[in-house]
């Protein structure tokens, strides 16, 4: 594995990149393609990344890409998933809405009893309508211990125990872990596989937005398939690398996020590497948000883009629709995949 090192500045400071050529990560092949080369636009450090395709298994990954000693330098304090946010509030009725459809639909305590229950889960199924908000609805699996990979500030922990999940963390940041161990939540530092974290001891192990960012992802999905138990679920969700917004955007697209983000996956190779790993996949979904669709076009209107109909979609009565229309024809920013230890 060669590894080099770059020389960059940062807040007027020298700083050392490390970087390391690696194979495929899917099925270790050598023969690889140049897909698209881009800048940190968060960090400016480490020059250009390039990400390149494996001719092979069609694996899409970060190549060169920093070491594990050096990727912390992409992570400043101020990064996305470390920032504490509100949950959206909900009004009674959508607190209403969503225990119906938790109970009766995805076997979540208490058990529903009644036909109101049933009448009332019908109608929140279709006033809570998309992927992306149904994207927290897991199926509940008794005895319900659950572990979220990559749990950052912690607010999906927050939300999953309040819906009755006995909930744990891993991070790889020491800072939130502790932060988060002071409200009582337990978290573990470092990564999976975690020698704190005993095989099948879990009913779900959830990672959202984290996958992306590991260094060896089929280690990843090996280990937490040892950690969950017979019949428990996976549940991942990656921003999805055959998306319309990324062939149309390129090097603009926001969640593609280089060096960051060392493996960029599609349908298939997720679905591939999962199964891979004996998993048995169970749904593959796709959802984008608006917001998403509108940093990617103000980063291509700040790159010079010239195409107006991309540049429209700064406003909000462009990219909403195109955000439901990206959803409808299967080519949205996100995959949700749902699996199962068969």
């Amino acid at each position: 594995m060669p590894v080099r090192h770059l020389e960059a500045t940062a807040e007027q400071q020298s700083v050392s990149v490390e970087l390391e050529s690696v194979d495929c990560l899917q099925c270790g092949g050598q023969d690889q393609e140049t897909g698209i080369v881009a800048r940190d636009p968060l960090t400016g450090i480490g020059g250009s990344f390039r990400v390149v395709r494996c001719r092979c298994c069609e694996l899409a990954f970060t190549n060169p890409r920093p070491t594990e000693r050096s990727i912390g330098l992409f992570y400043p304090e101020s990064y996305v998933c470390y920032a504490e946010r509100r949950p959206p509030r909900k009004s009674a009725l959508q607190r209403r809405f969503l225990r119906a459809i938790l109970r009766t639909r995805y076997g979540y305590p208490p058990q529903a009893t009644g036909w109101t229950d049933t009448v009332v889960a019908a109608v929140g199924r279709a006033f809570i309508r998309g992927t992306r908000r149904r994207a927290s609805w897991v199926p509940f699996r008794m005895p319900g211990r659950l572990l979220e990979f990559g749990c950052g500030a912690g607010g999906y922990m927050r939300q999953m125990r309040d819906h009755g999940w006995i909930v744990e963390g891993v991070d790889a940041s020491r800072f939130m872990a502790d932060r988060l161990r002071s409200e009582g939540l337990r978290v573990h530092v470092g990564t999976l596989p975690h020698p704190d974290l005993r095989p099948e001891s879990f009913d779900a192990v959830t990672m959202r937005h984290s996958l992306e960012h590991v260094h060896s992802p089929r280690a990843v999905l090996r280990a937490a398939w040892e950690v969950l138990r017979r019949g428990g679920l996976l549940v991942v969700i990656v921003p999805n690398f055959a998306s319309w917004s990324f062939r149309h955007f390129q090097h603009d697209w926001q969640p593609l996020e280089l060096p960051r983000h060392l493996t960029h996956f599609a349908p298939q190779t997720l679905s591939a590497m999962a199964r891979a790993e004996r998993f048995r996949i169970l749904a593959v979904k796709q959802f984008s948000k608006s917001k998403t669709l509108r940093k990617s076009a103000e980063n291509a209107t700040q790159s010079g883009c010239r195409s107006w109909w991309l540049r429209s979609l700064r406003w909000g009565a462009f990219n909403h629709p195109a955000a439901i229309w990206t959803e409808r024809s299967r080519q949205a920013d996100c995959l949700l995949m749902i699996a199962e230890k068969a």
